[in-house]
Formats: structure tokens, C-alpha cells, sequence
């Protein structure tokens, strides 16, 4: 019956085409400026739009879903001196109230009076961190991705938000999720130059959001206005460093190593009614990061020869024959297209929108044990489409309401060739040992995974003004996944037979072996949500409450220590598993936060909320035939039963407007993360050992948070910095188990975390003209976790240490962007931009030797070289990655024809 009701409430909220506002909110009082009494019917106006209110019997007026951005408004009464109000700051989900005194006149009804909005007023309403960052504001950063806005926030250190695990947050576009339930990654990505405005809430947050436990990024797309406008640009860029000796490859004289080309256009379609807005990107990207074709994949070593080690010391032969040309080859390339396509009709009380996104891109990531032969690798693969249809209906001055329903259609992959049975595949043994050399010399990659998710959403946001002082929020939202995983080793057909070591015929295994792992489901899972924001003059309060469900849509094994049934014994009935399905999950989340004014230039505010994430449904469908390798340690089953993963957090703020340039915003906060996926140890009936997800791990976090801010005409600067600890008992759900697997005991008490930075600081400093203008971002981090091993001689090796028990070294990256417009006529213009990554040509340490700490430095001993038996690279060459190191200083230069 609880799950036939869930299912009424599920199939209600899908028709109903549901979603998350991406609209705020303008209110304030209107007085008499001599008498001070409330004056009644003034018409207030933000124009160029359709909207606008009237004051009511107290004075008080508010406006209702106004969409992000910057408005002028109006306030006009006959009889009164005309006031307007520039530069008024609208960001989702917030109030900007506004309060204004009109001054009685005999003049002309023409006379105006204009001011600029107080900067207090848009914090007024915050109740946590959150952060809007506008399309003006993205403009002029060096950054060319939301993902690199969003890093530059206070409390995102790593791309980890507060502490937690990387994949703690939920990424929206127009309120609509566009995360994968499968691994909890966004499917789809959008390019700035489509993006209104970036929310980003690190710290807690309402009841209308929900799937995350430690962030919210929810990024609002532009609608195209009503006048004609677009760009074209194109840009050439290089690598330009003076490390020529750990990136290998790379010439100053290549213009195109990277390639990028943009464009956009919008305008009115029927004006004032129907507009568009469409953009595109595409990129070309050979990367940074070079191998060597020394060995085509059809080099076979001979190691028949092989007498003794010193045929090695003494040269006698060469180790392996080599036919490639020791050309240089692009092995960290990356090859993008990206669409935006918007369509928005309006008119005086019903707003629709449909949009279409686009991404498409293939490449490959570096292998250092692949340098000597870059080719016959795997390539990642990345198509995705999403679907948004949104209607937003004004039913009256205090109600209305937004409908949406999204559909999502993602498809990756990582594979050499699109079919795992291509006949291209070579046989195996031309996949030489690496052991002699620490490098392959020939063969092919022979993993082949695939994922298609589709994601239906529909969700209704309904936003009523009870009063003036009670905002009420109500929605209710429905998911559905389509999911169709396969991953496959790709055999010989003939590895069973004596003709294989001459023959070949790729092959792969159904879903019973350990060779495949394929499987289809569709979960599903819905909430609702109320949620009531009191203004009240000198505090808000937020009190919300959140009812979350969640289906697995398929079955489990009742006997763990029998999942498969393989064990049975006539005399042991109790050992049989049956199949019954998987529970369905409930949980309930409350919400809270306050703010209070202090003062005309502070604010104080206070938040706490409990949390719920549902782990990634790959650990509720992993091995879902539940095929156990005969090998200890080498098996890990998922589990439809696991819980929700919970995280209570609280926090405690203070902004303070330190002048009309500056201001310094201050976050204290903690919070506890419970239920946290985990890999747990279960043991059959023949003991074997294996693993099995659950709910185990624990973890918490603590941290300070400054953000300082200024203004000034042109010249603008920002500083944040982050002060954090972030504590565990795992760092990912296999930790535990892989220890177990290497004989080493639970950590019995909570370690740093390996993405765990005590210091991260991020300053911006810009100054920028209508024709031209710079701005530097530089990026500063005292270095994160990592596990430090002495060497066996060192007294320490016989000391037990715990992982994470030091830190990698200090790093910083400062980026530029600068422009100049050349005028050609009214508006018409050519622009010229420039974008170094890097500025400095910092070699930061990425990754560090565990023995020494520090990046391609090794102690080594004469023991560790007699293993090393290669003509063609040496030890040093063996362990010491480039990858290792950050990116080297790109400089890019662009020209674009602006209308």
C-alpha cells in the first residue's frame, strides 16, 4: 500500500510537467518624505517590462517573479515628485526590497528624482552562502566555463563544496537538474556566454532544492531581448612555457595548438512578444601533454634472447625493435561542440520558454605508461541533448506558479572502437610486459564501457503572498531514469584453444561472466515541498520542510553469503537467496534560517537544515547478476538497499557594508555527514570475500569563510579565502575495503581527507572601461592531503601511520584576461581579447612522490634500477609523470565582430 500510494503521488507530480523558480522578488514601503505617513496607489513601474504593483493601504508594494538582473523603477503618484531608482540587483530566489519617500509638488508631472538602489537591501533576505554571479560579472573574468565560476566561491576548495565528497552537490540549468542519478555527474554543461546568472549555494539551502548534500549551482539562461545583437570570435592559442623539459613537444611557432570559436545571436522574433536566443562553441584542443611514437601497436618484443641482467648493463642488444616514427603526439587532446537554442514568449501574464542544449565532444587523457605508444588507446566519448519546456502564469498580484518538464538524453563511453567487436582489435600479444621497461611498446586498450541514461523531470513551484510579511512556497517534482550500462574486456575467442597464440577474434561475455557488467533499470523518485519566508522589517525567517521517495526499481538476494545460489546443499534450505524487490526509501528534511538587520550597514544571519543524497544507483546496480570472482577481495556486488546518505548542517554569517565601495561577509560553519557510502566486507558460505555497498562511513567539517568586495567606478577587486578541516573515516566508498584487500586494518579513528586544504584563497582585481579593460584572478592553496611512506630504512617504516598524514606543497595560478574594443560604427565593433592561463608559468605540484612529498623527486636506490631493463627510456623517465605537474602558461588571442 506505501508503495501503490507513493506511486498515485508520482504519477500526479509527472503529469502535472513539473520545477525550480529562476525568478526573485522587488518589495518595499512608499512614504510621504514630510509627513511620513504611507502613501496608497502609487504605481510602481520596472521598465521596459511588464511589470509593476501599486501600493496598497499600508504603503507596501511588491513585485512577483522578476527574472534575474539589473532594473530601473519608477515610482509615480500625481501630485508627488517622480522617483526613480537605478541599478536595482534582482537575483533567483531572492528579495530586493526597496523603500522610498516621494516628495510632494506643484512642479511639472515631468520632474524626476534619481537615485541608486542601497546595496543593503539585496542582502537583506540571505539567510546563507549564497553567492549570484551576472552575466556582466562573468564578462570580465579570465574564465571560459561556469565550472571555473563556481570555483572561485568561497568554500568550493577542489571542487568539493565545504568538505564534502566531489559529488555532493546538484548542478540545475534553469531549475532543472541536470544531474546523472547513475554517478551523480552533470550530463550536460552550458558555455557562459548563455548564462544570465550563476547561483551557487555552498552552505545550506530551501526546501525547493533537494539530491545534494553540500551545494547547489543553478545557472539561469538568457531569453534574448528585443533588439538584434550577436558576436563572432575566434581564437589561436599555444602553450608558450619555459619547461620545455618536462612538456615535452611542445613549439612556440604552433598558433593552433588550441582553437576555439563562438557565436551568438539574439533579437525579437515578434516584438515584445516572441524572442530568441541561440550560441555555440567549438573547440579543438591538443592539449599539453605529449608522447613519442616510438612503438606502433604492431611492435612485438622478442624477449627470447634474454640470458642474464647484464646483457642489459653492457648493451649487448637492444630490448625492443621499434617501427614508429618518434614523431610527437598530442595524448591529453580534447575535441567540443557545444549549442544553446531559446525561444521565450511573452506576454502580460504568461511567460513560456523552450530550450534546447547541446554537447557533443571525444578525446583522451594522458597515460604515462602509454608515452612510447600514444596510439591504440581508448577514447572518452560524451553526446548529450536536454529539453526544456517552461511555463511561468501570473495568476494574480499575490499567486502564481511554474511548470516545467525536462528531458535529458546522455550517452558515454570510453572504447577504442565504437563496437567491441570490430575486427581492428589486434590479438594480445603485441600488449607487451611493461615490467622490463615500465612502458608498453605495442597493443591495444581492450576495455569497452558504455552509458545511456535518459532523464524525464517535470516539477510546479507555486509562490503565494499570503501577506505582506509571509511568503508561501509550495512544489512537488518527479524523476525518472532510463539506464543502459555495459561494460565489457574484450577477449580472444580463441584463448581456450591451441591456435591462440597465432589466432585472434574479438569476443565478449554475456552479463554471467566477470568479463561484463550490464544492466538496465529505471528508478524513479519524487518530493514535495512548503516552505514560508516571513519579511518582517528588521529580520527574515525561512522555515521550510522537504518529503523526498525514492524506488530502486529492482530486486535483491536475501542471502548475501548465497547471493547467486551457486552454494546448495538439500540439507541447508536457509542458504538459498530469493529475489523479492528492493524497498522503496522515505525521509523527511527539515530547514531553517534567519537573518537580521543590524543597523543600516549589517547583517546577521543563522541557517541549520538536514540534507538527504541518495548514493550514485551505479552502487544499487553494480554486478547485478552478481558474479563473485573466485579471488578474495576482487568482487564488489551493489545493493539496492542502501540508505540515504544524511549530512546536518549549520552555520552562522555576518555581512557588514564597510563603505559605499566595500564590504566583508564573514561564515562560521560545521557540519556532520552520516550514512555515507561505503564498500562493506561479506563472506559466503565457501569464504570467499568480497563487497558489498552500504551505508558505514562517516565524516565532518568545519570552516571559516571571508569574501571582501569592492567597487569602485571602474576598478573592482575581490578576495575570498577559506579557512578548512575536513575529518573521516574513508575517503571513498572502497577505502576500507581495498585496505582489507592489502591486509591492512579499519582506520580506527577520523583522518584527514585527501581533498582536505587547510588554506585556499582566490583574488580578482579588474579595471574595465566601455572600450577596454583587464582583470587578474589568481588562485592560492596551502596544498591538499597525502599519504607520506618512508623508504624502508627509515626508522619510521616500522611506525604505523595513518593515510593523509601530510601535505603537498603550497601553489598558486594567476590568469589574465584583457580586451580592446576598436569602434566601427554605431553598433558595430571589432574586439580584440587576450587570455593567459597560467600567467606565470607556475609549475605546480599536482601529484607527489609518497616518499619524499614532492613531484618527480623519488629516492632511489640501487636495488630499485636492477629491475630496469630498457634501451630506449630511463628509471627517472619511469616514474616521473608530466601529469604530475598543472598546466603550463597558455596564451590565447582573439579577434570578434560585435553588433
Amino acid at each position: 500500500m506505501r508503495r501503490l500510494g507513493v506511486g498515485i503521488l508520482f504519477l500526479f507530480c509527472l503529469s502535472a510537467h513539473l520545477f525550480a523558480q529562476t525568478t526573485g522578488k522587488i518589495t518595499g514601503t512608499i512614504k510621504d518624505g514630510s509627513t511620513g505617513e504611507d502613501l496608497i496607489g502609487v504605481n510602481v513601474v520596472l521598465e521596459g517590462t511588464y511589470m509593476g504593483a501599486a501600493s496598497d493601504l499600508e504603503g507596501t508594494f511588491f513585485i512577483l517573479n522578476v527574472p534575474p538582473g539589473k532594473y530601473t523603477v519608477k515610482f509615480m503618484l500625481i501630485g508627488y515628485t517622480t522617483k526613480v531608482v537605478e541599478g536595482v540587483s534582482v537575483s533567483v530566489n531572492r528579495t530586493t526590497p526597496i523603500d522610498v519617500t516621494l516628495d510632494a509638488t506643484t512642479l511639472d508631472l515631468g520632474e524626476e528624482v534619481v537615485v541608486t538602489a542601497d546595496r543593503i537591501a539585496v542582502k537583506k533576505d540571505q539567510t546563507s552562502s549564497i553567492r549570484n554571479v551576472s552575466a556582466e560579472e562573468m564578462d570580465v573574468l579570465p574564465i571560459e566555463s561556469t565550472g571555473a565560476v563556481v570555483a572561485l566561491q568561497p568554500g568550493v576548495v577542489q571542487g568539493h563544496f565545504r568538505g564534502g565528497r566531489s559529488n555532493e552537490q546538484n548542478v540545475m540549468i534553469d531549475g532543472v537538474s541536470v544531474q546523472s542519478g547513475l554517478n551523480r555527474g552533470s550530463m550536460v554543461s552550458v558555455d557562459p556566454d548563455a548564462v544570465q546568472e550563476v547561483e551557487v549555494i555552498t552552505g545550506t539551502f530551501s526546501a525547493k532544492y533537494g539530491e545534494a548534500m553540500s551545494g547547489i549551482v543553478n545557472m539561469v539562461t538568457k531569453e534574448g531581448g528585443d533588439r538584434f545583437s550577436g558576436k563572432l570570435e575566434g581564437y589561436f592559442g599555444n602553450y608558450l612555457t619555459q619547461h620545455n623539459d618536462v612538456y615535452i613537444g611542445l613549439k612556440a611557432g604552433e598558433v593552433d595548438r588550441n582553437e576555439d570559436y563562438k557565436f551568438m545571436l539574439e533579437g525579437p522574433i515578434v516584438r515584445n512578444k516572441l524572442n530568441f536566443f541561440v550560441s555555440g562553441r567549438v573547440q579543438d584542443n591538443d592539449g599539453y601533454l605529449n608522447g613519442i611514437r616510438r612503438f606502433n601497436i604492431t611492435d612485438e618484443p622478442d624477449y627470447s634472447q634474454f640470458q642474464d641482467s647484464t646483457q642489459f648493463v653492457n648493451g649487448e642488444y637492444l630490448l625492443n625493435e621499434h617501427t614508429g616514427d618518434s614523431s610527437y603526439v598530442p595524448m591529453s587532446w580534447m575535441e567540443a561542440m557545444n549549442l544553446n537554442a531559446k525561444l521565450t514568449y511573452r506576454s502580460k501574464n504568461i511567460k513560456t520558454s523552450l530550450m534546447y542544449l547541446y554537447n557533443d565532444g571525444t578525446g583522451q587523457g594522458y597515460s604515462h605508461s602509454q608515452m612510447y605508444k600514444p596510439d591504440g588507446r581508448s577514447r572518452w566519448h560524451d553526446r548529450s541533448d536536454l529539453w526544456t519546456l517552461q511555463l511561468n502564469h501570473v495568476l494574480g498580484q499575490r499567486l502564481f506558479y511554474e511548470l516545467k518538464f525536462s528531458y535529458t538524453y546522455s550517452k558515454t563511453g570510453s572504447y577504442l572502437y565504437e563496437s567491441p567487436l570490430d575486427p581492428n582489435y589486434l590479438h594480445d600479444r603485441y600488449s607487451a610486459n611493461q615490467s622490463y621497461t615500465g612502458f608498453l611498446t605495442g597493443g591495444q586498450d581492450k576495455g569497452h564501457s558504455t552509458n545511456t541514461t535518459k532523464k524525464m523531470l517535470g516539477r510546479l513551484d507555486l509562490t503565494w503572498q499570503a501577506t505582506n510579511n509571509h511568503s508561501i512556497e509550495m512544489g512537488a517534482e518527479a524523476v525518472k531514469f532510463d539506464y543502459d550500462q555495459r561494460w565489457h574486456q574484450i577477449l580472444n575467442a580463441y584463448r581456450n584453444t591451441q591456435a591462440s597464440a597465432f589466432l585472434y577474434a574479438p569476443q565478449i561475455m554475456p552479463d554471467s561472466s566477470v568479463y561484463a557488467d550490464v544492466y538496465f533499470k529505471k528508478p524513479e523518485q519524487a518530493a514535495v515541498w512548503l516552505s514560508d519566508k516571513m519579511e518582517f522589517d528588521a529580520m527574515v525567517v525561512d522555515l521550510g520542510v522537504r518529503a523526498e521517495y525514492f524506488d530502486p526499481k529492482t530486486v535483491y538476494p536475501t542471502n548475501y553469503r548465497n547471493p547467486n545460489n551457486l552454494l546448495q546443499k538439500e540439507d541447508t534450505p536457509e542458504w538459498i537467496s530469493k529475489y523479492p524487490d528492493a524497498d522503496a526509501k522515505f525521509n523527511v528534511a527539515p530547514r531553517l534560517g534567519l537573518s537580521y538587520q543590524l543597523g543600516e550597514t549589517a547583517l546577521l544571519r543563522f541557517s541549520y537544515g538536514h540534507f538527504y543524497q541518495y548514493p550514485p544507483h551505479s552502487t544499487m546496480y553494480q554486478n547485478n547478476s552478481y558474479v563473485l570472482s573466485p579471488t578474495n577481495y576482487s568482487s564488489t556486488l551493489g545493493n539496492p538497499q542502501v540508505e540515504p546518505e544524511m549530512t546536518v548542517t549549520y552555520e552562522i554569517g555576518l555581512w557588514q557594508m564597510l563603505n559605499q565601495w566595500m564590504d566583508l561577509e564573514v561564515a562560521l560553519w560545521y557540519k556532520d555527514i552520516y550514512n555515507l557510502s561505503t564498500v562493506n566486507i561479506q563472506t559466503t558460505y565457501n569464504a570467499l570475500r568480497y563487497g558489498l555497498y552500504g551505508n558505514k562511513d562517516y565524516g565532518n567539517a568545519r570552516g571559516l569563510e571571508l569574501k571582501y568586495k569592492a567597487h569602485v567606478q571602474s576598478f573592482f577587486a575581490e578576495v575570498n579565502y577559506t579557512l578548512q578541516y575536513t575529518r573521516g573515516n574513508a575517503d571513498n566508498p572502497q577505502f576500507t575495503f581495498n585496505r582489507a584487500g592489502n591486509s591492512q586494518d579499519p582506520i580506527p579513528t577520523l583522518i584527514p581527507m585527501s581533498w582536505d586544504q587547510r588554506h585556499t584563497a582566490n583574488l580578482t582585481a579588474g579595471y574595465n572601461k566601455k572600450n577596454w579593460g583587464a582583470t587578474v584572478t589568481g588562485w592560492l592553496g596551502s596544498g591538499s592531503a597525502y599519504t607520506w611512506s618512508p623508504i624502508d630504512q627509515n626508522p619510521l617504516n616500522r611506525v604505523y601511520l595513518f593515510p593523509n598524514n601530510s601535505s603537498k606543497p603550497f601553489h598558486y595560478t594567476f590568469d589574465l584576461k584583457a580586451n580592446y574594443d576598436f569602434q566601427l560604427r554605431q553598433n558595430y565593433r571589432l574586439r580584440l581579447t587576450l587570455y593567459v592561463y597560467n600567467l606565470f608559468d607556475r609549475l605546480n605540484e599536482d601529484n607527489v612522490n609518497a616518499n619524499t612529498g614532492r613531484t618527480n623527486q623519488a629516492i632511489i636506490r640501487p636495488q630499485d634500477r636492477l629491475g630496469h631493463w630498457s634501451d630506449f627510456s630511463t628509471y627517472e623517465q619511469r616514474i616521473y609523470s608530466p601529469s604530475n605537474w598543472s598546466s603550463p602558461r597558455l596564451v590565447k588571442l582573439g579577434l570578434g565582430f560585435f553588433f
